[in-house]
């Protein structure tokens, strides 16, 4: 590995509980060690990582340039809102997961559960992974399950597990 992945990642990763063809996308891959994670233990997923910044769409190619290079990663600067964004991607996903993107505890975010749901299939699942250091667990958490409730996504769970991650999968409801 190119670098020390942070216990948090470890343990999103964990959650994902992926087949080893599945299509994964990770909004806000930061410098991309959850890519290198993921990859290093299921080489045949498909792996597409989504940041608006674009010193972390370089760090993510940079870190994890083989894989890209392979064809089994895909880098994209850009926005969960944007209208086009199912287009560019190439989904539909299994799983779509995030780790500690603020959007979704700031604020409700319906706007950005439902696209992120959108991408998924059926079943798919959509996991907001926080480490939150100073007890804020419980604000976070109101804030996070205020935003998946959006009618594509069914019951919530709550792992709590020195992080705090909030999953949903897509219903039938959800198109």
């Amino acid at each position: 590995m190119v670098g020390a992945v942070p216990e948090r990642v470890q343990r999103a990763v964990a959650l994902l509980d992926l087949r080893g063809d599945a299509a994964v996308l990770e909004i806000g891959p930061g410098p991309g060690a959850a890519v290198e994670l993921v990859l290093a233990r299921h080489p045949g997923v498909r792996y597409v990582a989504l940041d608006r910044s674009a010193t972390a769409v370089a760090r993510t190619t940079a870190r994890n340039r083989t894989a890209v290079d392979d064809g089994r990663l895909v880098v994209r600067q850009g926005d969960v809102t944007d209208p086009d964004l199912a287009d560019t991607l190439g989904g539909p996903f299994d799983v779509v997961f995030a780790v500690n993107v603020n959007v979704f505890w700031t604020r409700t975010a319906h706007l950005e559960a439902s696209a992120l749901a959108a991408l998924l299939v059926t079943d798919g699942a959509l996991w907001l992974v926080y480490e939150t250091p100073g007890g804020d667990d419980d604000r976070v958490l109101d804030a996070v399950r205020a935003s998946l409730a959006v009618p594509e996504l069914g019951e919530q769970v709550v792992v709590r597990d020195d992080v705090l991650a909030v999953g949903a999968r897509r219903t039938l409801a959800g198109g």
